[in-house]
């Protein structure tokens, strides 16, 4: 009887002791984050739409990353074919370069896209 009157009186004593320890948490919570954008995608059924992009936004979209971040946008038109056309017409491109390069990139998309939009008036007239 008394090797478990001790037993039970030294687990009482070291759950107490366990239970005063500080515990310290450091948080993480000032670290600075970073989030970049690195590409961007439209694929519309229409030429009219590729033509009514927004550069500007584009530019916006991209301003945060640093100079040195690879970005990419792709542009790409999938046109419904009519019910009784066996012809379906679809084109797609993607320029990639630097963030730095923004400017060079989208001179590049928007003669990718007069390609894509002429491609398209000639199916249309057709």
């Amino acid at each position: 009887m008394k090797k478990l009157t001790t037993v039970f009186l030294l687990l009482c004593t070291s759950f107490l002791i366990a239970q005063q320890k500080n515990i310290t948490i450091n948080e993480a919570v000032t670290k600075d984050s970073e989030a970049k954008v690195t590409s961007i995608s439209y694929s519309v059924n229409s030429a009219k739409k590729l033509e009514s992009i927004d550069w500007n936004a584009i530019k916006t979209i991209f301003k945060d990353n640093a100079q040195d971040v690879d970005i990419k946008m792709s542009f790409g038109i999938n046109l419904k074919e009519p019910e009784n056309s066996k012809m379906k017409v679809s084109g797609k491109f993607s320029v990639e370069g630097k963030s730095e390069n923004i400017d060079d990139l989208i001179k590049i998309s928007k003669k990718g896209i007069n390609g894509l939009v002429k491609i398209y008036n000639k199916y249309e007239n057709k």
